[in-house]
């Protein structure tokens, strides 16, 4: 009688887990492995960020990463990137559609990156078409369209900026390097691009940090911290 309440136990379990897989629309765990149930993990104005959609994100590398280990938390800043791609989208004055082609080049650089057979397995794991990937990249391409047409054209370099950057910034780097400094006529353009980006990510950066302040952000700490003690 113990055996068989037992097995009738495992059945009820296995099947409710199923149900959980479907309801949160999470991956069923593997033997062994330990579940994780989807929770919100923010709420932009009316938007809501799962942790499927956070782990997504994280799985496929859909928002590059430039750190040193231990310099801040990853699912922090990826958190933090969704939340500025919304806010963006839904609150910019313009309203870009993702190109297509755009999308499509992003997912072939990330199948590139990870490789055919991961990225086949990361789908898998997650339960996710290929369109369902496209997705996320289409929403990013989105954003960085309305960055784009509203900022690339403004950031100006006078010729002051690159003769400073050239001084200050290029030949004591190059002699750190042990490397003989080119001369500046041969990398104008290149100093040019360089001023020019810090520039144009300086306004992004602080045009995002206003919009944030017209938008109403919840971020629920505690979905992210029972992740984390989970894993």
């Amino acid at each position: 009688m113990f055996f068989e309440l037992n097995d009738m136990k495992r059945t009820i379990l296995a099947g409710f887990l199923g149900w959980c897989c479907l309801f949160f629309a999470v991956p069923c765990p593997s033997p062994g492995q330990s579940q994780v149930v989807d929770c919100i993990v923010a709420v932009v104005n009316t938007q809501v960020i799962t942790l499927t959609e956070l782990r997504v994100v994280d799985a496929f590398g859909v928002f590059s990463i430039e750190e040193k280990p231990g310099e801040m938390d990853r699912l922090s800043f990826l958190l933090n990137k969704m939340i500025d791609q919304k806010v963006v989208i839904d609150l910019a004055a313009e309203k870009m559609p993702a190109d297509k082609e755009k999308v499509e080049e992003a997912y072939q650089s990330l199948v590139g990156r990870l490789g055919p057979e991961k990225t086949r397995i990361e789908l898998a794991g997650f339960g996710l078409a290929v369109d369902d990937l496209k997705s996320y990249l289409e929403e990013k391409v989105m954003c960085e369209t309305i960055i784009a047409s509203r900022f690339l054209q403004t950031a100006t370099v006078t010729l002051k900026e690159i003769e400073e950057y050239y001084a200050e910034s290029y030949v004591p780097a190059q002699k750190a390097l042990g490397l003989e400094p080119r001369p500046m006529v041969e990398i104008l353009s290149t100093i040019e691009s360089a001023i020019k980006k810090a520039k144009v990510e300086a306004q992004v950066a602080l045009w995002i940090k206003n919009l944030r302040k017209k938008a109403e952000i919840e971020i629920r700490t505690d979905c992210l911290k029972k992740y984390k003690e989970a894993l």
